[in-house]
C-alpha cells in the first residue's frame, strides 16, 4: 500500500514526474492534488529488515529489549525465529565453586558459584549464542550475576527487573560460564532457564538450531570443605595438571565433554599428579580395586 505525505503551503515548486528513484522507493509528485508519493518497491526488502533485527548476534535482551529465556513470564523463545538448521544441539549446565569442585545438582546459599553452560552439536556450526536467567519457584530473581571477566563472549542485562545473561557476539565456542551469587539459605530451588541458538553465521535467522532447557539446582546444606573432604578428591592443582587422591588402588578415566579420552591408567593409593592439557570439563570415571565407582567433574582452567 503506498504511504504518501502531503506537502506543506511553502511547496510551490514544480517537479517533474519522477524525481528520485532507487532501489528502495520512487518519489512521484501528482500536480492535481498538490502530495508527494512515496512507493515503495520491494515489500521483500522490509521482510530482509525484520529478520535481519532479529538475528541479533548481541543477544536479544540488549537489542530488543526482550526476555526470551523460557522463564515463567518471559517472551517466545528462539524457536520462533530460529529454524531450519540441521545442527541437533544440546545443552547443559552445572556450578562449580571453588574453582574446581562441582556441585551434584545442588547450590551452597549464599555462596559464589561459577555458572557453566555448554552447547555442543552435530555439524559445523559457525558459531552460538544463549540467552539465560535464574529464578525462585515464584519467578523472582534467584542471587545475581557478576560480569567477572569483560573481554569473554558474556555479558549482563536486564530486562523488566530480570537478571540476564547472554552473548554480546556470535560466539566461537559452545561453553559459557557467568559468576552466580545465590541466594540465601531458606529461598528453595533455583531453576535456571536457557535458550540457545547454534547458527550457520548467514546473517539471518534461517538455518539456525534453536535449543531451550530448565535446570534445577536443590538448595545445598553442606559447605564446599564437606563435599572435598571424600575417599576420592579430583582438583587442579597448577596448569595442565590435575591431582587424582583415592582411598585405595583404582582405575581411572578421564573424558572431555564431547566424550574425547584424555587420560586412562592404573593409580595406587594416595595423590597422583595426571598431566591434562585439555581446558574446560573433565568427567573422571574412577573404579576402585574393591568396586567403589566414582565420578567426579572438574573444570580446567
Amino acid at each position: 500500500m503506498p504511504m504518501t505525505f502531503v506537502n506543506d503551503f511553502y511547496d510551490v515548486c514544480h517537479f517533474p514526474a519522477t524525481v528520485v528513484q532507487n532501489g528502495w522507493f520512487s518519489l512521484q509528485y501528482d500536480s492535481n492534488n498538490m502530495q508527494y508519493k512515496f512507493r515503495l518497491l520491494s515489500a521483500l526488502m522490509l521482510g530482509v529488515f525484520a529478520i535481519t533485527f532479529l538475528s541479533n548476534s548481541n543477544g536479544v535482551a540488549h537489542q530488543q529489549n526482550k526476555d526470551r529465556t523460557g522463564a515463567p513470564g518471559s517472551d517466545n523463545t528462539c524457536e520462533q525465529c530460529h529454524a531450519g538448521g540441521s545442527f541437533a544441539p544440546q545443552l547443559s549446565a552445572f556450578l562449580v565453586v571453588d574453582g574446581d569442585v562441582e556441585l551434584p545438582g545442588e547450590y551452597i546459599p549464599g555462596g559464589t558459584h561459577m555458572l557453566v553452560i555448554n552447547v555442543t552439536s552435530t555439524g559445523a556450526p559457525m558459531g552460538y549464542g544463549v540467552h539465560g536467567t535464574a529464578v525462585l519457584a515464584d519467578g523472582s530473581n534467584a542471587g545475581s550475576f557478576n560480569d567477572q571477566d569483560p573481554n569473554d563472549c558474556i555479558w549482563l542485562d536486564e530486562v523488566e527487573g530480570r537478571h540476564i545473561f547472554e552473548q554480546n557476539d556470535l560466539c566461537s565456542s559452545g561453553t559459557f560460564e557467568v559468576e552466580w551469587v545465590a541466594p540465601e539459605a531458606g529461598s528453595g530451588p533455583v531453576s535456571v532457564y536457557v535458550a540457545s541458538v547454534t547458527a550457520n553465521g548467514n546473517g539471518v535467522s534461517s538455518g539456525d538450531s534453536p535449543e531451550a532447557a530448565q535446570f534445577v539446582f536443590t538448595e545445598g546444606t553442606t559447605g564446599v570443605e564437606t563435599l572435598a573432604d571424600e575417599r576420592f578428591t579430583l582438583m587442579q592443582t597448577a596448569t595442565g595438571q590435575l591431582t587424582v587422591d583415592c582411598f585405595e588402588a583404582h582405575a581411572t578415566t578421564l573424558l572431555s565433554m564431547d566424550g574425547r579420552l584424555l587420560y586412562e591408567g592404573s593409580l595406587g593409593a594416595g595423590q597422583h599428579r595426571v598431566h591434562c592439557t585439555h581446558k574446560g570439563l573433565v568427567i573422571a570415571h574412577t573404579v576402585t580395586e574393591s568396586g567403589v565407582v566414582f565420578s567426579r567433574k572438574t573444570w580446567m582452567q
